[in-house]
């Protein structure tokens, strides 16, 4: 009975039908803060792939990285004029439009159409000052005009490098408008930033979370129960206008997310047969290899390589910062050499997952290759550490003006392969002479809007997390000045670690409108030159991204351009239901 009772608490949920009743069950170890917020104020992964069910765009990336339209008609292009470049006498390109036709059939979940107006709210709120969303690149320079009904234009001046392979997002104005009105009433003279963070979450907090789920969506699914700490269940949405090959019925018809924030109890319900599928946030590497070994046809396992960068950043913020010297880059050059990653990838990875150097993607057409690389170089860092004036005190810890060398190291609980990684390298540490704490939190509060975004406040030293990004976007914005999080700006921003450098900015700015891909190439190698030189991060490795599906699922699949499986989602179905398979996993 003891044996019984001990697994059944690893299990969660009775067995399930999975093409019996024509459903979905995918494990996650993270848990969104919330969800479809349409202007990205939590950038958390899993928040990004559960939103792509629930989401659609006027065009998108498939898993070769070309692009098909989904909300618009057509793909805009040079050839077909649908995309459009104004260039001064000089040559250079002043301005760039893209032009888009929305389909007569698009509409939102409770039967009302996609219009223009639901684009141009969408930007209306992007662009306020008093929102708190990462990034108004690109849209700050964007206007839309309307052409007729459903046709209209968006114009990028200055100009926009991918204004052809991106498009506005989308907002239900007839649902949300009337409350950002509130909003807006609320704090028009408002200025104290604090509060009107507290309005806007007000404001968003209707729409996004469990108790206020989503009024309204326009992909193919739309939720239907979210239990806080259990799972979000979503159901196919019938006014969804892209129809699978067959018709609807033939594929999956509800899809529920059960969050196991511990990543071995996901292995377990894995080969317990409760889950038949995992999320791109869900496995660990080593448990993923392990699983590869015992599959036995029950399920299978793919690596996929992906645009995940995992790193941990190094708060350059706080006071504490500051008295530990992290604001220096030989500190934080120090810390690098200090930690052998070729032996961390090698032991946890079998060397599949490629050290990193470089926040640039390798996938990427501006990838420099040519960065410093920081091999293990314990005498090179312990040199740095003599030159900030850190001298070992009787334990072995290093110590200045009475301080000792102690950092706190923090990152998601319940990731077993990160809190491995963590271990290895406090113990590295440890031999230089360096102290490090772990302390660890769920992902909620981790990613939450106390925790990063407020480095200044030394709540964490070190923080290990990844970032996931399109590879043919980059445009070097994570360690841009203007990104870092600040009261003033909302707390808005990726920069957690608080690097400003003037060069780098200015390059980036430059890089942003230089269409001419070898001198833009010049100016990204500068960037990653300068970054390399002084690591306001410490890179560890891209991953690649594994994750289980059982045999039989068809068209949950993704790459390093769709990001998660969810791109799809309206085709995801089971073959012996009839649902037929267009995207293999490569």
């Amino acid at each position: 009975m003891k044996k019984i009772l001990s697994l059944s608490a690893f299990l969660l949920g009775a067995a399930l039908a999975g093409p019996a009743n024509n459903s979905l069950v995918v494990g996650t170890s993270q848990e969104p803060p919330n969800i479809l917020d349409y202007w990205a104020t939590n950038n958390l992964a899993i928040s990004s792939e559960i939103n792509g069910y629930m989401g659609a765009s006027l065009v998108n990336f498939d898993n070769d990285g070309d692009l098909f339209p989904e909300i618009a008609t057509g793909v805009p292009t040079l050839a077909n004029g649908g995309y459009k470049v104004v260039k001064n006498a000089a040559g250079d390109v002043v301005r760039n439009s893209v032009t888009y036709t929305i389909r007569p059939d698009a509409k939102w979940s409770d039967g009302k159409r996609i219009t223009i107006a639901d684009f141009q709210f969408w930007l209306k709120v992007q662009n306020d000052e008093r929102v708190p969303v990462p990034d108004r690149d690109p849209w700050e320079n964007a206007k839309i005009t309307a052409v007729d009904n459903d046709t209209f234009t968006i114009t990028y001046e200055p100009p926009y490098l991918f204004a052809d392979q991106t498009s506005p997002g989308l907002a239900p104005a007839h649902v949300m408008g009337a409350a950002f009105n509130a909003f807006d009433a609320a704090t028009k003279n408002q200025k104290d930033a604090k509060a009107v963070n507290e309005q806007w979450t007000k404001f968003i907090g209707q729409f996004t979370t469990s108790r206020n789920l989503p009024k309204v969506v326009a992909g193919p699914f739309r939720p239907t129960a979210w239990r806080p700490g259990n799972s979000l269940t979503m159901a196919r949405n019938p006014n969804y206008w892209r129809k699978p090959q067959g018709g609807e019925d033939k594929y999956v018809q509800t899809i529920t997310y059960r969050f196991i924030p511990n990543t071995n109890t996901l292995k377990v319900n894995i080969l317990s047969g409760q889950l038949d599928a995992v999320s791109s946030v869900g496995l660990t590497f080593d448990q993923a290899l392990d699983l590869q070994r015992s599959a036995r046809g029950k399920f299978n396992v793919y690596f996929v390589p992906g645009a995940v960068w995992e790193h941990i950043d190094v708060n350059t913020r706080s006071q504490k910062a500051k008295d530990l010297d992290l604001d220096d880059p030989r500190m934080r050059q120090a810390l690098l050499l200090s930690i052998d990653r070729d032996a961390l990838v090698k032991a946890l990875f079998q060397g599949k997952q490629p050290v990193s150097n470089n926040f640039v993607n390798p996938l990427s057409k501006v990838y420099n290759e040519n960065v410093r690389d920081y091999n293990l170089n314990v005498a090179q860092a312990k040199q740095l550490f003599a030159q900030l004036g850190w001298k070992p005190g009787s334990d072995g810890i290093l110590e200045k003006g009475g301080k000792k060398l102690s950092l706190s190291f923090g990152t998601t609980a319940g990731n077993t392969t990160r809190e491995r990684v963590q271990q290895i390298l406090q113990n590295q540490w440890k031999q230089v002479g360096v102290q490090v704490n772990i302390q660890n939190y769920p992902a909620s509060v981790f990613f939450g809007p106390d925790f990063l975004s407020k480095g200044q406040e030394g709540k964490w030293d070190l923080a290990m997390y990844a970032w996931s990004a399109n590879p043919i976007f980059e445009q070097g914005d994570l360690f841009k000045g203007e990104g870092i999080p600040t009261a003033a700006n909302g707390y808005a921003g990726q920069n957690y670690s608080g690097w400003n450098n003037a060069e780098y900015n200015k390059l980036h700015k430059q890089a942003l409108t230089e269409f001419n891909l070898a001198d833009r190439i010049k100016l990204m190698d500068r960037m990653q030159t300068i970054w390399s030189n002084e690591v306001p991060s410490l890179p560890l490795y891209f991953r690649a991204n594994p994750y289980t599906k059982v045999p039989g699922l068809v068209n949950y699949t993704f790459s390093a351009y769709t990001l998660y499986p969810s791109w799809d989602a309206y085709r995801i179905g089971w073959a012996s239901r009839g649902a037929v398979e267009v995207n293999k996993q490569k």
